[in-house]
């Protein structure tokens, strides 16, 4: 139980540290000054001279502990935003992988959990008019199997990152594009986290409209039927819902000189979190409803839920107790460096 208390109030712990550490050098000065004050009683002249000695070690130290701080700020505000600028230029990297691969694909149709709105008014912007019977029948099955293979492979994910598999986006990432890919992960860490599964399974679909931007790059309203089911495995079941039909966009890809069409972009025409809400508050493009049910799962997956929900916990602690410790290593490290 006090191993438990201790770790519970860790961040306090932190903080006492901390304050102790900044505190250290100047109370070490301030017992060091205590020595020249026996000197003051050397007579007049001399308790002058060690007066304004004093005042001068004073100013001095106030000066030093003004520069320490400065120094501190400066350092951390720099690795605040070179932290966010390495993030930009991975973004930024992905993207310009993505659009090097796919003849005619555009930064904007990248962008990640894009509103409808927003992406009917790309498609004005850029001139592009989907339209039926755009894609022969052929393609459109190969497209349709594209996404319903996507699709399972990210539910299979989660479920695989329950399992701690260090491989569970191996399957998915192969069919998908950089940016997607990464927008996936991010998605797929969230749920597993929360103890959420989320089976797709496509049965069959079509292509409601579309248009060839190229003859590598493909946009697609789909709508296929199936069973998409979201549970929340660690909250009693009350908050899962399953739907059986669906319609989405779809920017579908292909490299240069590949046959195998992937996903760049999915803009959902119903993108629900657990709470029965869409995710981007808009109307859904398909007229069929989900259903908010007790949906049940086997007691082994609940156990490997709550499992996961630990290990992302731990995870999550031990990162911001590194952060913590870099912050305690750059205050000692500017004390040494202004002595």
């Amino acid at each position: 139980m006090e191993r438990y208390n201790l770790f519970k109030h860790w961040k306090l712990t932190l903080t006492i540290v901390i304050a102790k550490v900044l505190t250290y050098q100047a109370a070490f000065a301030s017992m060091g000054s205590t020595g020249g004050g026996g000197s003051s009683s050397t007579g007049g002249g001399g308790s002058s001279s060690s007066t304004g000695s004093s005042s001068s070690i004073s100013g001095d130290h106030h000066t030093s502990d003004g520069s320490r701080a400065v120094l501190f700020v400066l350092c951390f505000a720099g690795l605040y935003v070179l932290t966010i600028i390495a993030g930009i230029a991975v973004y930024f990297y992905r993207r310009f992988c993505d659009l090097k691969a796919v003849n005619g694909l555009a930064a904007w149709m990248l962008t990640p959990n894009m509103k409808i709105k927003d992406f009917k008014r790309g498609l004005k912007n850029a001139k592009i008019r989907l339209e039926n019977n755009a894609v022969d029948d052929q393609l459109a099955q190969n497209l349709i199997d594209t996404y319903a293979q996507a699709q399972f492979a990210y539910g299979q994910s989660i479920r695989r990152c329950f399992a701690d598999s260090s491989h569970y986006m191996n399957r998915l990432k192969s069919q998908l594009g950089r940016v997607f890919s990464s927008t996936m992960r991010t998605e797929i860490i969230a749920k597993a986290s929360k103890g959420i599964i989320d089976d797709v399974v496509v049965n069959h679909g079509r292509v409601v409209s579309a248009q060839r931007v190229s003859p590598d790059l493909i946009i697609a309203k789909v709508q296929v039927r199936g069973l998409d089911n979201e549970v929340n495995v660690l909250s009693d079941f009350n908050s899962s819902f399953q739907r059986q039909q669906w319609t989405d966009y779809v920017v579908f890809g292909r490299e240069k000189g590949s046959a195998q069409w992937k996903i760049y972009n999915i803009i959902y025409g119903a993108h629900f979190h657990l709470n029965g809400e869409d995710f981007n508050h808009q109307q859904s493009l398909d007229s069929s409803e989900y259903t908010e049910q007790q949906l049940t799962v086997s007691p082994e997956l609940v156990k490997a839920a709550e499992a996961c929900k630990k290990r992302f916990s731990r995870r999550q602690n031990i990162k911001v107790l590194l952060r913590w410790a870099v912050i305690i290593l750059g205050i000692l490290f500017i004390n040494h460096i202004l002595g």
